[in-house]
């Protein structure tokens, strides 16, 4: 069984929990928080979240992990079938991590941990988030998922990136930083259809209310 280490409040760690459920493949989840531990960092040579054990074998890294879990398990594919389809799809999930999510970590730890912010990061994090945003707007092709006609990593990626910046943007800034999203709230309503994606949402949700609570106690 592939044991998944993380925590559900990592956008990155829910990616690889969503490509799991969608591939039916048999997992069980260890709440792990990021680490320089020498044992942690001997299955995850960052210290990062989330990374995966396989008989005995460990990998890092939610996109590594993605690409590992479609050679293995080909049959339930999270890519389209043609070569320009699977780079459209992988491109767009690039884009998502990279110009998206990424310009947002600042925020969004600063948001659940207090972690500390330079002067002038949230208006850094707007523009770039909103330039990534953009940029990610050119690829979108709903038909009726991301990439066409077939449920990919795009999707996974935005499906476990915008609701959770939404929610820290809106909480901490008094807007929606993806809001420039086309067609977003009739996207996220397709994506909440899926199971593999209601679950992880729902789930995600009861870390979050459990997590506010003990930094209440």
């Amino acid at each position: 069984m592939i044991k998944l280490y993380g925590a559900a409040l990592s956008p990155y760690y829910n990616k690889v929990k969503i490509a799991l459920l969608e591939k039916g493949v048999n997992f069980q989840e260890i709440l792990t928080a990021p680490s320089q531990q020498e044992e942690l960092l001997a299955k995850s040579p960052m210290g990062k979240i989330p990374f995966v054990e396989v008989g005995g074998h460990a990998m890092a890294e939610s996109s590594v992990i993605l690409e590992w879990l479609e050679d293995a398990y080909p049959t339930a594919s999270l890519l389209p079938p043609t070569p320009n389809g699977r780079a459209h799809a992988r491109q767009l999930s690039a884009m998502l991590d990279l110009y998206v999510l990424m310009p947002a970590l600042p925020l969004y730890r600063h948001w659940l941990f207090g972690s500390p912010l330079e002067a002038g990061a949230i208006e850094a994090a707007r523009q770039q988030v909103t330039r990534g945003v953009a940029a990610c707007a050119q690829l979108l092709d709903y038909g009726p998922w991301a990439c066409g006609e077939d449920f990919s990593s795009a999707d996974i990626s935005a499906a476990c990136i915008l609701p959770a910046l939404e929610q820290m943007s809106k909480a901490l800034l008094g807007e929606d930083i993806t809001a420039g999203f086309p067609d977003r709230e009739a996207y996220l309503q397709r994506l909440s259809g899926r199971r593999s994606v209601n679950r992880t949402w729902s789930e995600r949700e009861a870390a979050l209310t459990a997590f506010r609570a003990r930094q209440q106690q």
